[in-house]
């Protein structure tokens, strides 16, 4: 390994599976602004602002920043930002990420009925879909509020909802960020695996490395050997998604998950030793396909906003921008 790996290995050591981060700062940054530069040109026009994004980007730090908060915060967050499958590729034993249950609570028990303990496995698929509904449900409200100024006569109702929508856009940024976190966790492949520091105990027969090598390659090695050109560079054309998130998240994880055994094999090959470069082409391309996916949620989100329904009292986004329902009505609550 890289003489960075040698070095960061001892800091590692310290630090439970769970504590490990990905990716580190730089890349969540360059997944997070390599994602907004491919933002579909039918998304509000605040969403592409340069400010917009280098919000985002910062924001798509803030899981890892959250931690050691306290026992009950931690207990309910640290599990989010990895799901741990086997050499067979399944969770637990048991659940493939194509066929995911439908909540965590049905994840966690199909896993306890199997003897696995949910919170040594991880609910990171759980994490991004939590992460995309609410993001979708940001642009539902932004919508209603957008129609409600376009379509509103009265001065006083159109400025709670110019408010209300600066407040939304706030929220937006900051969910936004977040959906990014855990869209690329996905795609370090020990987020994903058992071998999630090293290949641990149990058969190695290929003789892979058993060290601490899961921090020192997702964040100094990435922050010296990766740019944000070359994420930009490894990213996939965009591409609409349909389907249900549920599907698209599944599938999405068993693509990532099977580059964990080809990342054992290139350490082993000295593919990241300084220079070499396999490692920088390895780690780009886990990045851009992150970045890849989040453009392309996000592009998803907004177009499923469309369909979405305001809360408490309940009104469809059509309903509001067909003028049908008042938005500051609903919006500003009727109590």
């Amino acid at each position: 390994m890289i003489r960075i790996l040698m070095v960061m290995a001892a800091c590692t050591a310290l630090l439970s599976p769970e504590a490990a981060r990905a990716w580190g700062s730089s890349g969540h940054r360059m997944i997070t602004q390599a994602a907004g530069a491919g933002f579909s040109p039918d998304l509000p026009a605040f969403l592409h602002r340069p400010e917009a994004i280098a919000d985002m980007a910062e924001w798509a730090r803030e899981p890892d920043r959250w931690r050691l908060a306290g026992a009950v915060h931690d207990a309910a967050r640290d599990v989010q930002h990895f799901a741990y499958a086997d050499d067979a590729g399944r969770l637990g034993g048991v659940v493939s990420f194509a066929a995911l249950p439908p909540t965590r609570a049905a994840f966690a028990d199909a896993l306890r009925k199997a003897g696995a303990d949910p919170e040594a496995v991880g609910f990171l698929p759980y994490a991004i879909i939590d992460s995309w509904q609410q993001l979708a449900k940001d642009m539902v409200y932004w919508r209603a509020d957008a129609a409600g100024i376009r379509l509103g006569r009265d001065a006083t109702r159109r400025a709670w909802l110019s408010a209300d929508q600066r407040r939304r856009e706030a929220q937006l940024v900051l969910d936004a960020g977040l959906l990014a976190h855990y869209v690329g966790d996905a795609t370090q492949p020990m987020h994903l695996s058992i071998h999630h520091d090293g290949w641990g105990e149990g058969a190695n027969p290929d003789g892979f490395t058993t060290a601490h090598v899961h921090i020192a390659f997702e964040g100094a090695y990435v922050a010296q050997t990766v740019a944000l050109a070359d994420v930009k560079l490894a990213m996939t054309p965009p591409r609409p998604l349909d389907g249900s998130i549920e599907a698209t998240v599944g599938a999405y994880l068993a693509q990532a998950s099977t580059q964990v055994r080809p990342w054992y094999l290139l350490e082993k090959a000295g593919g990241f030793k300084a220079g070499d470069p396999r490692g920088a082409a390895f780690a780009s391309a886990r990045l851009g396909l992150a970045a890849s996916m989040l453009r392309d949620l996000i592009n998803f989100a907004w177009r499923a906003s469309a369909k979405g329904q305001v809360n408490y009292p309940i009104a469809s986004v059509l309903d509001i921008e067909t003028g049908k329902v008042d938005a500051y009505n609903v919006l500003r609550g009727p109590d």
